[in-house]
């Protein structure tokens, strides 16, 4: 695991920390208001875009309805430019229907100061087949 140097480095792993423990009010802690989080590769019932935290919010609540993440983070990698966080990581966990689940991911994540507010996360759509998602809304 990349030991997290920066403040935006330690805010994203605290966050993604809580994220996979279903915390999901600390996992929102960390966007601004008005942040853009992005699904680019979302398989068919899954959002692509969700614009402002409310959105993102009522998004990120919905998710361990339909997956728990609670075998971690493994083999996390953080790469620092000036304002964008490129992070690699992978998670087990299972879906609701109780078959286990081996996630891969990559995030570009932008802040403003300390607090996100573009979130691009290239989640593997094929990580996510037995996933059973709501209608797009």
């Amino acid at each position: 695991m990349t030991t997290a140097t920066s403040t935006r480095a330690r805010v994203l792993t605290r966050s993604l920390d809580a994220f996979h423990r279903a915390d999901v009010d600390t996992f929102m802690a960390m966007y601004a208001e008005d942040a853009v989080h992005e699904f680019p590769f979302a398989p068919e019932g899954m959002p692509t875009r969700l614009e402002g935290r409310a959105a993102i919010e009522a998004w990120m609540r919905q998710v361990p309805d339909i997956l728990t993440l609670d075998g971690g983070m493994h083999d996390l990698r953080i790469h620092e430019g000036a304002d964008t966080l490129t992070v690699e990581w992978s998670s087990t966990g299972h879906f609701a229907d109780g078959s286990p689940a081996a996630v891969s991911y990559v995030a570009v994540v932008t802040f403003e100061g300390d607090l996100v507010v573009r979130y691009r996360d290239y989640i593997n759509p094929l990580d996510l087949r037995p996933a059973t998602f709501p209608p797009r809304g």
